[in-house]
């Protein structure tokens, strides 16, 4: 018979896969709340920052994959913030079946505004913690870190896609 107090259990609430979900859950709920007032879901406030990171715009699939959904599920999505001005489908110029999606003039103050509210969350949120011995910036190389790892074991087409997005946002930005 084992002793399950010292097993190792991936899916304990202490453990770092179920803590990352954990807080990025928190994170979207408290950005939620600080962005009520703009009448903006998740969903739209979301999509809205992934595209601030590509002024030239994605076609709908690979903002899907940066969102982590599936494309289908992003044309509803799509269709609103079209309706409600704040992003644009234009044709792509190298695939006729393509069209890109892209912010509008008219959602460029927002997106200031939603930097502004996760950057007064971020400052609130990490004033307040203090771990001897562990600084902020260590945390986030330590992230960074784990991301590139979990990039590198992603599927191949997967991993050429994103090394694709970011090539562009930082060749934009």
């Amino acid at each position: 018979m084992t002793d399950t107090k010292t097993e190792f259990d991936i899916c304990a609430e202490d453990r770092v896969p179920v803590l990352l979900h954990r807080v990025d859950q928190l994170w979207r709920q408290l950005l939620d709340h600080e962005l009520s007032h703009h009448g903006l879901s998740q969903a739209k406030w979301r999509t809205m920052a992934i595209l601030s990171l590509y002024p030239e715009g994605l076609i709908q699939s690979e903002l899907a994959e940066e969102l982590g959904i599936e494309g289908p599920s992003l044309v509803a999505m799509i269709d609103r913030l079209s309706r409600d001005e704040w992003v644009e489908r234009v044709q792509c110029g190298t695939d006729r079946r393509c069209k890109i999606i892209r912010l509008t003039e008219r959602a460029l103050p927002l997106i200031d505004e939603i930097r502004a509210s996760a950057e007064k969350l971020y400052a609130r949120t990490f004033a307040e913690i203090d771990v001897p011995g562990v600084s902020i910036p260590d945390v986030e190389r330590f992230f960074i870190a784990l991301r590139d790892r979990l990039f590198d074991n992603l599927p191949e087409k997967k991993r050429q896609q994103r090394r694709r997005n970011l090539e562009r946002a930082a060749a934009e930005g």
